[in-house]
């Protein structure tokens, strides 16, 4: 049985009979309105049906705009675009009141209206306000519209702001206000469904995590059998809590290696989007015990387990004590507890940084790679003291990379930096790769 999706519906009190009609037609929606006139309303409606339905759904771009800083990001939110049959309509009207010899618009990109133009083969020309329009700026689109109209008396108004349409119609302004037609409305509402099927099915993708805990021997050292005993079953007793917390399935492979399966959904819930594991943080602090994991996405179990593999290499290449993922796509993220995590692909088809690794005598994945760890900081320079630290070589090493990519223009020299008054200032480099 097909679960509905509960779309919060949030616009003007006029638009609710039409909503109700288009609505109608997906019997697997359940719409929940939240209607008012005052479109000032719309971020306080927001926040009041977040937590009530799987996504939002505006009758335009600017209750969407008015709201946008309270959506979450794991809430997918849609609004009705103003364009298509609604536009032909506006243009039609205006036509029975007036020639189409010149047009003043709002909210109307210039590409859509020269395709209408073309497709009814008129001459007209028009004027677009080229600002976003808001709320805050209805004086400014009425003055932009009167002074077109000023200019010459011919022009007629299509307007995407109720209130703009009742001051122009109050000055004698003859003009339209362009709404969404049921025919709009419909289309919007079947992207919207594609979209949210689509996020639906991937939240339920099956993921695969790898659990290596790193060897702790110089504790086991002086540990008797039992407290060693003591201390194993400890640590499956926290990973099998962790494994609950994820509606997970856990599999111990070895004494130091487990296998948890979950989906993708509740994983990204759980990490608040990638963003924190408890699970290593609390094994450290708890039974001194540092976990390195590796997560991996994929549209097979056979894919995700091999992703799982990689990620655990990255996560243990990185230091251990650390979770890394790497998507479906065979992108690498992480570690995720880091404020700025570093991405990379496993694979690079850059052809220019193909032939600049080249160059350099490094794989194009590991300059890849090295370049994330370097953007992981919050600026994007770095020293041959640090480029060192970052690659765990000597200095004389770290100098000798620097070159040959300065040679072949990865980096440019930025600056100097001097830490001591004894001390030689040090260069400070900066990554230039794509930039035009």
């Amino acid at each position: 049985m097909e679960t509905s999706i509960r779309v919060g519906v949030i616009g003007p009190q006029w638009i609710r009979e039409t909503m109700v009609r288009c609505f109608g037609l997906f019997p697997n929606i359940q719409p929940i309105f939240s209607l008012s006139d005052e479109i000032v309303d719309a971020r306080q409606l927001t926040t009041e049906l977040i937590d009530h339905v799987d996504c939002l759904f505006y009758s335009g771009r600017i209750p969407y705009l008015v709201s946008k800083d309270e959506i979450p990001i794991e809430v997918p939110a849609f609004y009705i675009p103003l364009k298509g049959a609604g536009l032909y309509q506006a243009l039609y009207k205006l036509k029975s009141k007036k020639s189409l010899s010149n047009i003043s618009l709002d909210g109307i990109q210039n590409n859509y209206m020269e395709i209408v133009k073309n497709n009814l083969e008129e001459t007209f020309t028009y004027q677009s306000f080229q600002e976003i329009v808001y709320m805050e700026n209805k004086e400014d689109v009425v003055t932009f519209h009167e002074k077109n109209v000023l200019d010459n008396p011919d022009t007629v108004v299509i307007t995407s702001l109720k209130l703009v349409s009742e001051q122009l119609t109050s000055m004698n302004i003859v003009n339209e206000w362009l709404k969404p037609t049921d025919q709009d409305i419909i289309v919007a509402i079947e992207r919207m469904l594609l979209a949210t099927n689509q996020r639906k099915q991937k939240e339920m993708q099956i993921i695969i995590g790898r659990i290596f805990i790193e060897s702790s021997g110089d504790v086991h050292e002086f540990m008797t059998e039992q407290q060693v005993h003591k201390r194993s079953h400890a640590i499956h007793r926290m990973l099998l809590q962790f494994a609950e917390q994820i509606n997970g399935y856990l599999v111990a492979l070895s004494s130091s290696e487990y296998i948890f399966v979950t989906n993708r959904g509740i994983f990204e819930r759980i990490t608040e989007g990638y963003k924190y594991l408890p699970i290593v943080d609390e094994m450290k602090k708890k039974l001194e015990v540092s976990l390195s994991i590796g997560v991996g996405f994929g549209f097979s179990a056979l894919e995700a387990g091999s992703h799982a593999r990689v990620a655990l290499i990255q996560a243990q290449e990185n230091g251990g004590g650390c979770c890394f993922i790497v998507r479906e796509d065979r992108s690498v993220f992480g570690p995720i507890d880091l404020i700025v995590p570093m991405k990379y692909p496993l694979t690079v088809t850059d052809q220019l940084l193909i032939s600049k690794a080249e160059f350099v005598g490094m794989s194009a994945a590991n300059i890849e790679k090295t370049m994330a760890v370097i953007k992981r900081k919050q600026k994007n320079e770095f020293t041959a003291h640090e480029l060192a630290t970052i690659l765990s070589i000597t200095p004389r090493s770290a100098h000798r990379i620097i070159q040959s990519w300065l040679d072949a223009e990865l980096i440019k020299i930025i600056g100097m930096e001097k830490i001591s008054r004894r001390g030689r200032p040090r260069q400070v480099f900066a990554i230039i790769m794509n930039e035009e």
